[in-house]
């Protein structure tokens, strides 16, 4: 579906939780050597962005809540980033009212974060989208400062079967965070949509299956660059239980690249 949601993009112009580092990136207050202002790298660093599809958070001045979005589509020719609605819902009356957003993700272990204007409200089968210009700087520390603890390397298994064709989902868990999970599958599901639902999904974390439905936000086909079936999407009907456990399990591993932050940091300062 995010194939043929880029194809609509084209017809209409011819149109995964992590924080970033302290440093705020909306602050122009002083220059930071770890922003990264090359239009052809920034350019580039958002393709890889959009072709590795991790959950994204979107940050507002006028509140401290946390919302979830992904970026769908990066249009070089035109300098446009599309990026889909915000979950909770309540977060796409906000972007209407400001008009600018903070996006933060992880993208090969490195924590980021660059400011966005929104120009354009669209919708496509009933679902907002959003474009924004492509930014000037990103706030992108290239060094690696410690390792990613990969979710792939976990093999949590995920099953599941889409509402609106009746057909079975299974894969491997690649992209988890608070609201939602990724999930890459050995079959090329092409008969799925971004908005479908999929019913009775199972993950298994600690041994403690966690039952949900999901809501489709992208899925990306096997092309040079992934081998798979690319899905995510954001959590629907999840019990309390099920959900304090992702979110345990998902601050386990931040508690994780903290720790491994402070030691390598002592170590580079020790060797120093």
């Amino acid at each position: 579906m995010l194939g043929t949601l880029k194809t609509l993009f084209k017809k209409e112009e011819t149109i995964t939780v992590s924080e970033p580092e302290i440093y705020d990136p909306l602050s122009n207050a002083h220059p930071n050597p770890n922003f990264l202002t090359n239009n052809h790298k920034i350019r580039q660093l958002l393709k890889d962005i959009e072709e590795a599809s991790p959950l994204c958070t979107i940050n507002f001045e006028s509140t401290d809540e946390n919302f979830s979005s992904s970026i769908l589509d990066v249009q070089l020719e035109n300098a446009l980033i599309i990026i889909d609605e915000l979950i909770p819902s309540h977060g796409n009356h906000l972007i209407t009212k400001e008009h600018s957003v903070k996006l933060s993700t992880l993208h090969k272990g490195i924590n980021l974060a660059f400011k966005l204007e929104i120009i354009d409200t669209g919708s496509s089968r009933g679902i907002a989208y959003y474009k924004t210009t492509i930014p000037e700087k990103i706030y992108y520390p290239q060094r690696r400062s410690s390792p990613r603890i990969q979710i792939t390397s976990l093999n949590i298994p995920f099953s599941g079967m889409s509402q609106r064709t009746q057909s079975s989902i299974g894969g491997l868990v690649f992209d988890l965070s608070r609201s939602g999970v990724g999930i890459s599958s050995p079959n090329n599901i092409v008969r799925l949509q971004r908005g479908d639902l999929l019913k009775n999904c199972t993950i298994m974390l600690d041994k403690q299956v966690i039952s949900f439905d999901l809501i489709v936000r992208f899925i990306k086909t096997p092309n040079q660059g992934i081998k798979n079936t690319l899905v995510g999407g954001y959590f629907e009907n999840i019990n309390s239980k099920g959900k304090n456990k992702i979110e345990r399990f998902v601050a386990t591993i931040e508690r994780e690249e903290i720790r491994n932050k402070k030691e390598q940091a002592y170590i580079t300062a020790t060797l120093d």
